[in-house]
């Protein structure tokens, strides 16, 4: 009997060890998680998020880099695809010369309207100059404005005089900007003025530099420039 009763009195004893462990469970999850156990999860957190921030700003300063040099590339492309075109048919005798002025910061010139073209001309059989169809007139590519608000203009001066000053701003039809952005001031930080004109009478050559940066605080340095772009255009004429 006392054998069998041990074995009950074994057998009783299991149930109420369940019963303890499950109450010391349900204890544990009515307080909640420890102080540790928050800062922990805590940092965790601010660790993952900072990971994932960082990711994040590093991937927009990269794109917005990649898409500034882009857009001075192109807008450099473009100017240079103007100017070279129509320098090429530039008159460079004595009668109608290229000159440079503002420091060297314009170029004048004439282009061909017609070869022996009596009513482009207006006058007997002959080749006539000027610009935009009108003889006598002059055209210029100019650098205006200063700093980060400097232009590359295309102007046609109706004066018929080969170096007239500056304009203060390019108001169409007499005007077009060829590009924004321009590099032109001689600032310490970034070297020397970059974008300038020159004319090699000898070798009949002119000489076309230009930089375009983009001045933005979200970029990488606060600037994204286009490297120092240098063209020669021979003259046909």
């Amino acid at each position: 009997m006392n054998r069998a009763k041990g074995r009950l009195r074994v057998v009783c004893a299991f149930p109420s060890l369940r019963v303890q462990r499950a109450n010391a469970l349900t204890r544990q999850r009515t307080n909640g998680f420890t102080l540790v156990e928050m800062l922990i999860v805590t940092v965790l957190l601010f660790i993952v998020g900072g990971g994932m921030l960082s990711t994040f700003l590093t991937g927009q300063a990269s794109f917005m880099s990649g898409e500034a040099y882009v857009q001075v590339q192109q807008e450099a492309r473009h100017a240079f695809d103007l100017m070279v075109r129509e320098l090429r048919e530039a008159q460079m005798g004595p009668t109608f010369p290229i000159t440079i002025s503002a420091g060297p910061k314009q170029i004048n010139f004439q282009v061909a309207l017609g070869y022996n073209d009596r009513v482009a001309c207006q006058n007997p059989a002959r080749t006539c100059w000027g610009g935009e169809n009108v003889v006598g007139n002059w055209l210029h590519y100019a650098i205006i404005g200063s700093g980060s608000a400097a232009q590359l203009v295309r102007y046609l001066d109706a004066s018929e005089t080969g170096a007239p000053p500056l304009p203060t701003t390019c108001v169409s039809p007499n005007c077009r900007v060829l590009a924004n952005n321009i590099r032109r001031e001689n600032d310490p930080t970034k070297g020397p003025v970059y974008t300038t004109f020159a004319y090699d009478s000898t070798n009949k050559v002119v000489t076309i530099v230009l930089q375009i940066e983009r001045n933005d605080a979200r970029l990488p340095g606060g600037r994204q420039a286009t490297p120092v772009l240098s063209s020669l255009v021979k003259l046909r004429n």
